[in-house]
């Protein structure tokens, strides 16, 4: 019975919400900065890393952003698919040549934000529309 629990535990949750390494997100919350680190799945509601560097393809694959505060944060060809960054203050932010796909940006404060070649498909935009312009 436990390993058949185990099995469908591995098959039930998706490898990368697995890899997220937790070092690097205590790194983030000190420093600052995390250039092309693994944050997927990270559970960063409510964290204040504004001005953060996490470009360099940083991984945030089903990260958890809601009403994180990303001001001016450089995430410069992140991978944020999947994310929920619901609320957020994204103001003065580098999206530029990011992976939304799938993400959640509902209510989030974008003004200002750079977003040349960011990927969009099935993106919630914050007005609440849905944007697959990169599907």
């Amino acid at each position: 019975m436990i390993r058949l629990f185990g099995l469908l535990v591995l098959f039930a949750f998706p490898m990368g919400v697995l890899a997220m390494d937790a070092a690097a997100v205590q790194v983030l919350k000190q420093t600052g900065a995390c250039i092309a680190c693994d944050l997927s799945g990270a559970d960063l509601r409510w964290a204040n890393v504004s001005g953060a560097e996490l470009a360099g393809a940083a991984n945030l694959v089903n990260g958890q952003l809601q009403d994180a505060n990303l001001r001016d944060a450089n995430l410069f060809g992140a991978n944020l698919g999947g994310a929920d960054l619901s609320g957020a203050n994204l103001q003065g932010a580098d999206l530029s040549w990011a992976d939304l796909r799938g993400a959640t940006l509902l209510g989030a404060a974008m003004d200002g934000a750079k977003t040349a070649g960011v990927i969009y498909c099935r993106t919630t935009m914050p007005d609440g529309s849905v944007n697959n312009a990169g599907c």
